[in-house]
């Protein structure tokens, strides 16, 4: 993210007023908007790590039912033979 964008985000929301009147100094809303960034990435990498958990467990669960399946077919070509 840019500076730029920051101070218009900041400029959108009620920020923009204090940055007309140097209350809020730039470096400030930088830090803030560090923050919030890293709060997101935080955010989504739990649920990057919880879908791959979840993938993980289905390509398991997959495995066991074509192994599974694999049996049944060779013991049934055996019944035939």
């Amino acid at each position: 993210m840019t500076q730029d964008e920051i101070f218009e985000m900041a400029k959108q929301s009620d920020l923009g007023f204090l940055l007309g009147d140097s209350w809020l100094m730039h470096h400030e809303i930088e830090y803030f908007a560090k923050l919030v960034a890293e709060a997101e990435r935080k955010k989504l990498q739990g649920q990057i790590e919880t879908l791959h958990a979840m993938y993980e467990l289905a390509s398991k669960q997959r495995d066991v039912l074509m192994d599974e399946q694999r049996a049944q077919v060779e013991a049934m070509r055996g019944r035939i033979q």
